[in-house]
């Protein structure tokens, strides 16, 4: 759909609360169910309902866990379902511990039934988490990895220091309650190392991702609590023991209940191999931790002035490696800034836009929206003006767009003029305002040095749905409107829908089948006649390319747009011009009078960039042994302002053979006359949408005229493109414009229907004159 300047979006209505930010149900339930377990936990504290409250909480966990579970289906399922099942078994634990008062008892009487269930329990929690790390990780860190042995080797050290051997010596206590009781300790240990590689794993630090931490630390809370009143360390009510574990199953619970649990095994597209802040300060204690434990040994034995030399080696260490592990973050900083965003605005690029959009879908907090933007006057500027203050204009526009969006939102530069912003959380009301926003902000006035330019903008959007869900095709389908908001006459706002969709996948299939059809030389080549008004004689050809599936012709407006996107264009180009030469070489021999014939082939700006041109067109030449002065090439007034050093070589080198040049559509583009002047050009084709108004409109008239007069002050030869009446050819014959293609005189036909067409027309060194006459307003499509 077409839209200007208002937006009217086709999707299902959303919630919304007014601002344009979509109103999410499934965070409003989490947090409500955080907040009921937080009362029911604090009743349990107060002891108000006695036990009753710590099963309402276990229950209640495990029923959030099973509802967000079937509401949201994480990709990775497997890991909380252990989880829930870890809160089933603590349960179970809690209640018998309870009930045969285990807690503290280290005699021989002690049960060992609790510990039967709490240590599987431990086991599917440690497992499940570590199932959620390998699946968030992007790739394995060598550095994460040490990192994470270095804290839990410190750890065991202080626990094995502090808990397990006050436990295992405890020499009148029973062997089997012992042993049970260190086990718990040496559990914490992978708890402390899950816990760091959770905390500082790559990915979104989500509303889930922080209560599944939160529940993780609770856990290794309540071990060290429960450690301390084992050996006796410290006396408590068992209500407050239980308060750590109690966290577990409401912080899971709401994890789960949250709409952000499908991103938390979202795997991280890329791994930071720096240490911040947080993770830097736990490697420092883990190196601190071995001199804490021996100074509690070598204390006793006075030789405290070892003990502070070792610790100002220590801490000097330390720092030495601080200073270095910043140096290396920063450089990686710089890095990878500069390859993913753009130098001249700063904006992310293609690469980051993509990860970034991508990360925005998995998070799940709203619908996405794609904006792709095109300058529609910047070419022009750029070549008018120059690449400086083209740059200028790129700069501001980029300035312009960052102030129009809100904070999180995403404003990227994907290459040349075109910018992409994309926003999370903005219903489609909110995405029309925004567009708009962009739209007129950007077609405020631009001031370039001395200069005040005035551009517009296209823009395409596309708003992610069940069908849409990866960056790149919400930024294809974004691109894709935005092409149709430039067809529609630029300056418009077009929203992707399902019919545009199509159109994509008739793109995909007509690219792959012109490719094969290139392979198998089934692209034909037509030839118009170019002919000589005064006498009537066939002068040249022009060379296009036809292309028909199953006997259906297909656009050459649609195939050739669909090659020059996908590159194919090159080897079409090069079949037309090595196919038209074949046959100009040919009729030159068996047409008579042919061998004046001449042939005019179309030359891409991919062509003319291409490295290897010259020698294409010379190969082609010597292969059909045609003389240089038979071939015409045409180029767009747009090629000789890309690149001028690059052009004039190549047109030389083209000049060289031979091989004259001609300005195709002239009129329609820059028309510029230095550029007439500097580059070896020797004839201009005016354009159809002038000739066909001649004799209609004064305009057309005036601009013919004028393109003819300049042509003959240049010393170039003028051909008049699209002729249709006789009255068109006699008036650019009073002109001056000899040279004349068009549907007066034939379409473009195959070459086997050359012969005699020019036979129709008049041979080569014919002398039938085009007599001038009254002709219907319908111009005949012979």
């Amino acid at each position: 759909m077409f839209l200007s300047p208002d937006l009217v979006v086709t999707r299902p209505p959303v919630h919304s609360d007014g601002t344009g930010r979509r109103i999410d149900h499934g965070s409003r339930a989490s947090w409500l169910a955080l907040g009921v377990f937080m009362i029911l936990i604090g009743f349990h504290a107060a002891r108000v309902v006695g036990d009753l409250t710590y099963v309402a909480v276990l229950a209640a966990g495990l029923a959030c866990g099973v509802v967000g579970l079937r509401r949201h289906r994480p990709t990775v399922m497997l890991p909380w379902i252990m989880m829930m099942s870890t809160a089933v078994l603590f349960a179970i634990a809690g209640v018998i511990r309870q009930a045969t008062e285990a807690t503290g008892d280290l005699s021989n009487e002690r049960s060992l039934l609790p510990d039967l269930f709490a240590l599987p329990g431990y086991m599917l929690f440690v497992t499940a988490v570590y199932l959620l790390l390998r699946s968030r990780e992007a790739d394995r860190e060598p550095g994460a990895v040490l990192d994470g042995i270095m804290m839990t080797a410190a750890a065991a050290l202080v626990v094995y220091e502090v808990l397990i051997a006050p436990t295992l010596g405890t020499t009148d206590a029973w062997l089997m309650a012992r042993l049970a009781v260190a086990v718990y300790p040496m559990i914490s240990l992978c708890l402390i190392a899950l816990a760091a590689r959770l905390a500082f794993s790559p990915g979104d630090r989500t509303m889930a991702f922080n209560l599944l931490l939160l529940g993780t630390i609770s856990l290794l809370v309540g071990d060290v609590v429960f450690a301390f009143g084992e050996i006796g360390t410290f006396q408590a009510p068992q209500a407050l023991l239980e308060i750590p574990y109690l966290l577990v199953p409401a912080l899971l619970g709401s994890a789960v209940l949250h709409p952000s649990i499908t991103n938390v095994s979202t795997r991280a597209t890329r791994t930071s191999h720096q240490l911040g802040r947080g993770r830097l300060s736990l490697v420092a204690i883990a190196l601190l931790a071995p001199l804490v434990v021996i100074a509690t040994h070598t204390a006793e034995s006075g030789r405290t002035g070892a003990l502070v030399l070792s610790g100002i080696l220590s801490v000097t260490a330390i720092l030495r490696l601080v200073s270095a592990m910043r140096a290396q973050a920063a450089s990686e900083d710089r890095l990878y800034h500069q390859a993913t965003h753009d130098e001249l605005t700063g904006l992310p690029g293609r690469s980051l836009v993509l990860e970034t959009t991508d990360a925005f879908i998995a998070r799940g907090r709203g619908p996405v929206s794609v904006m792709f933007l095109d300058i529609d006057e910047f070419k022009m500027v750029n070549d008018s003006m120059g690449h400086v203050m083209g740059d200028r204009l790129l700069v501001l526009a980029a300035e312009r767009l960052s102030g129009c969006v809100r904070e999180g939102d995403l404003v990227g530069r994907i290459s040349g003029d075109e910018f992409i912003v994309v926003t999370a959380d903005l219903d489609p009301i909110g995405v029309s305002a925004l567009a708009e926003r962009i739209r007129t902000v950007l077609s405020e006035m631009f001031v370039l040095g001395e200069n005040e330019v005035f551009v517009s903008v296209s823009i395409g959007v596309s708003i992610a749905d069940d069908v849409t869900s990866t960056a790149a095709t919400l930024v294809q389908e974004a691109d894709t409107a935005m092409y149709r908001s430039k067809d529609s006459g630029k300056n418009t706002i077009t929203v992707f829908d399902t019919s545009m969709r199509e159109r994509i996948a008739r793109r995909v299939d007509l690219e792959r089948l012109l490719r094969h059809a290139l392979d198998e030389r089934e692209v034909t080549v037509a030839y118009q006649p170019v002919v000589i008004g005064p006498s009537g004689r066939v002068h040249g050809f022009e060379a296009l390319a036809r292309w028909n599936i199953d006997g259906v012709a297909i656009s050459p407006v649609e195939f050739i747009r669909i090659a020059e996107e996908s590159g194919l264009i090159v080897p079409l180009g090069n079949y037309v011009l090595d196919e038209g030469c074949r046959q100009l070489a040919h009729w030159r021999r068996t047409i008579p009078g042919g061998e004046s014939l001449q042939l005019s082939v179309n030359l891409s700006p991919r062509q003319m960039r291409a490295s290897d041109i010259v020698d294409v067109v010379a190969e082609a030449l010597d292969r059909h042994r045609l003389p240089g002065e038979a071939l015409w090439l045409e180029i767009t007034e747009s090629v000789m302002m890309e690149d001028s050093l690059t052009t004039v070589a190549v047109m030389s080198g083209l000049r060289s053979l031979g091989v004259r040049l001609a300005v195709d559509d002239f009129g329609t583009g820059y028309s510029s006359l230095s550029y007439l002047k500097r580059f070896p050009v020797s004839r201009v084709k005016i354009d159809r949408a002038f000739v066909s108004g001649l004799g209609q409109h004064q305009s057309d008239s005036s601009i013919v005229e004028a393109i003819i007069a300049m042509a003959e002050a240049l010393d170039l030869e003028p051909v008049a493109e699209g002729v249709e009446t006789h009255e068109q050819a006699r008036r650019l014959g009073e002109l001056g414009c000899s040279l004349l293609q068009g549907f007066l005189f034939s379409r473009a036909v195959p070459a086997e229907e050359v012969p005699s067409m020019v036979a129709l027309i008049g041979p080569p060194g014919g002398r039938r004159a085009i007599r001038p006459r009254r002709c219907p307003t319908t111009p005949t499509r012979g």
